[in-house]
């Protein structure tokens, strides 16, 4: 056999070799669940003392491997913060906090999975963790001169598997005045109205819908809802009223306070220009108990 003939040989032997090996695809990895908040992964006080000194911010996208215990096992940059400084210490953070539901693949087994998202390294608002979607909640006992004998308050991050306990209202949730709680009670007649009040932050149509569903033994008091956009960078885009329910003295100016926040989006919120649509509902269910 002449070389010739055994080059030809082994390149049929390699063809051969990459089509049996393109026949067996990678097992699909999931995408795995939170067991807790994100944000708490990567705390303001993680902002190295050395970005801080020279102002380095930005925004680190990262992907995360899951292993099937529900541990992080590796960390990749997907899209750099222009920092090398802060990219490491994003990988560092995840890598020692990130925890998740040990994933599973449709038929229920054991698999691996991977978790996408970025830090945002903002000098301006580190202390203020950016807004994701979540679903906060008072719970109000409103006597008939429209005075809270009760008051809980919960917060639940989507992206989360587990919701925060619900706890008293503290003197950082303000109770609403007496005047607007009469609103809330609408025509209740008896001594004590129990009333849900839900503040939601949405980024897709089919959040939108669920959220506005009529809940089972309430009637809806009141109802604004306002739509916004994001820009990739967090920042509020157009705002503007989008429907508006029960008494005008309920009328808010969410757009106003919005400005100054930071948001942020699941990544396929975004559209091909880099913005993303959002959603603010806000409304009041009184208990009817049917």
């Amino acid at each position: 056999m002449n070389f010739a003939r055994l080059s030809l040989l082994a390149g049929s032997m390699l063809i051969c070799a990459h089509s049996a090996f393109a026949q067996t695809p990678e097992p699909a990895r999931v995408t795995a669940t939170p067991l807790s908040s994100p944000g708490d992964w990567v705390r303001p006080d993680d902002y190295p003392p050395l970005a801080l000194r020279y102002g380095m911010a930005g925004i680190t996208a990262f992907k995360l491997a899951v292993d099937t215990t529900g541990k992080a096992s590796h960390c990749d940059i997907v899209s750099s913060s222009s920092f090398d400084l802060l990219d490491r210490v994003t990988c560092e953070r995840l890598m020692a906090n990130a925890r998740f539901s040990p994933p599973r693949d449709l038929a229920g087994k054991p698999a691996e999975g991977t978790y996408s998202s970025r830090v945002r390294w903002d000098l301006s608002s580190k202390a203020k963790p950016p807004i994701s979607e979540r679903v906060a909640t008072l719970l109000l006992s409103i006597d008939q001169a429209g005075n809270v004998t009760s008051c809980r308050f919960g917060l639940r991050v989507l992206a989360v598997a587990a919701a925060q306990a619900e706890k008293p209202c503290g003197r950082e949730v303000p109770i609403p005045l007496p005047a607007l709680n009469l609103e809330f009670r609408g025509n209740h007649q008896g001594p004590s109205a129990e009333v849900e009040i839900q503040m939601v932050d949405v980024f897709t149509p089919e959040l939108r819908t669920r959220f506005l569903a009529p809940k089972p033994g309430y009637e809806q008091s009141a109802l604004s809802v306002y739509h916004f956009t994001v820009t990739r960078d967090g920042k509020l885009g157009q705002c503007g009223y989008e429907e508006q329910r029960g008494s005008d003295r309920l009328v808010a100016d969410f757009c106003g306070g919005a400005r100054s926040e930071n948001y942020d989006p699941p990544f396929a919120s975004f559209d091909k220009d880099g913005v993303a649509n959002g959603w603010h509902i806000m409304r009041a269910l009184l208990k009817t108990g049917q």
